[in-house]
Parts: structure tokens; sequence; C-alpha cells
């Protein structure tokens, strides 16, 4: 993983997000960002995605044995979560291949 990731996230403190984002998301994706914030506890992929003017990370994990991507950006020590979504299968095959098979859950399809 990225060593700047690395850095941005041993400062952080607490998660944020938008709480309207927060809803829509639960809603429309069955994703809750307070429970998202448990993926960073295990094996985790992140990718540098800016956009916006912002640094932005696409970060790969697991979630009650879904493989989810969450979005992220780090505002002083907390890490603000934008969005968050079920991993395309692309992503699945990219986060297999950088993380070594005894770090990842099993799938419980």
């Amino acid at each position: 993983m990225d060593e700047e990731f690395n850095d941005l996230l041993a400062r952080v403190r607490a998660f944020g997000w938008d709480n309207t984002k927060r809803d829509w998301t639960i809603r429309e994706r069955g994703i809750d960002f307070d429970e998202v914030r448990h993926i960073f506890d295990g094996p985790i992929v992140a990718d540098r995605s800016d956009r916006k003017g912002e640094m932005r990370f696409v970060v790969f994990g697991f979630l009650d044995g879904r493989e989810v991507a969450a979005v992220c950006t780090f505002r002083g020590d907390v890490c603000w979560i934008i969005s968050t979504r079920r991993a395309r299968k692309d992503e699945r095959k990219k986060y297999h291949d950088r993380v070594p098979r005894r770090s990842a859950p099993k799938r419980q399809d």
C-alpha cells in the first residue's frame, strides 16, 4: 500500500461523512458509512484517485464478508468517507492480486 496513504491513515482520530449522502447510500446501496469505517481494520488496498482538486483514495476491503470500495479523503485527523459501493468484478480481482491469500477473509455468499 502507498506510504503516503499509510501516513495519513496513521493520523486518523475520527471518521466523518455527509449525513445526506450516508442516508442515500443506505437506501440505494444498503451500505452504511458508519460500518464502512471498519474496513480499515482488515486487509485493504488503496489507490490514489484525486478529484475536484482534492487528494482522494479508493479503498478496497471487506465489510461483513462483502467486498466493498470506498472513496475517502483526509481532512486533518478525520478520514472523510465520500462514497461507497460493492466492489466490481475487476476491482475484486485487483484486490485479490495485491493482498496475500491468507489475509483476505473468505466470502460469505
